[in-house]
């Protein structure tokens, strides 16, 4: 099976004081594997079993004991991934961005340009736009920014994968926001590309 880009982000697109300090968009390159995503949607079947009651993987909507039940299947699969990470600290750059629509556009089509060094033609799958009130604007803007690429829009719950990207995007969250690797440790040290936008 062919390779995948899968896009998410972590943070929010508030620039204000009560905003998070980090605002990280990620691009995670993904093989996809049958096997893996059904012991997956096995696993969640399991877990609700068990009175979890998940619809989906939500790193930082589940708990510690579902996280590591998730990040168990992706180690069974010999789970290895590359990820373009695109980090904006807004606490330094409180005047950077006015239009949190402006922020996104920019930030998703940078970690694609540095995606794309690696996988020129991958499919790119995101996650629905985060920012309500430029929703559409964005997505015909990302578009037309990738030429002949095609971006697919779909909601997380849609795809196993994008519920990785998910994973991958919070552990590198705790990273570089918390200063904690037990979660990137947990994930086998994925290969990291790391940019700090400013």
């Amino acid at each position: 099976m062919g390779q995948y880009l899968f896009l998410d982000e972590a943070g929010n697109f508030d620039f204000k004081q009560s905003g998070t300090d980090y605002l990280i968009v990620c691009a995670v390159l993904l093989q996809l594997d049958k096997g893996r995503t059904g012991n997956l949607a096995q696993l969640r079947y399991t877990l609700n079993d068990l009175g979890h009651d998940i619809d989906g993987f939500h790193a930082s909507a589940n708990t510690p004991y579902v996280r590591h039940q998730f990040v168990s299947v992706l180690s069974g699969y010999n789970f290895q991934t590359h990820i373009f990470a695109v980090v904006l600290n807004k606490r330094n750059n409180t005047n950077f961005y006015s239009d949190p629509a402006t922020a996104y556009l920019d930030m998703f089509k940078l970690v694609l340009q540095r995606a794309s060094m690696v996988c020129p033609e991958c499919p790119v799958y995101a996650d629905r736009v985060p920012v309500q009130r430029s929703r559409k604007l964005i997505m015909k803007a990302v578009r037309e920014s990738l030429g002949r690429r095609r971006v697919h829009f779909h909601p997380s719950l849609s795809s196993l994968e994008l519920q990785i990207a998910d994973y991958c995007t919070w552990a590198v969250w705790r990273r570089i926001s918390r200063q904690d690797d037990g979660p990137w440790m947990e994930m086998g040290e994925p290969k990291l590309d790391l940019f700090y936008l400013a």
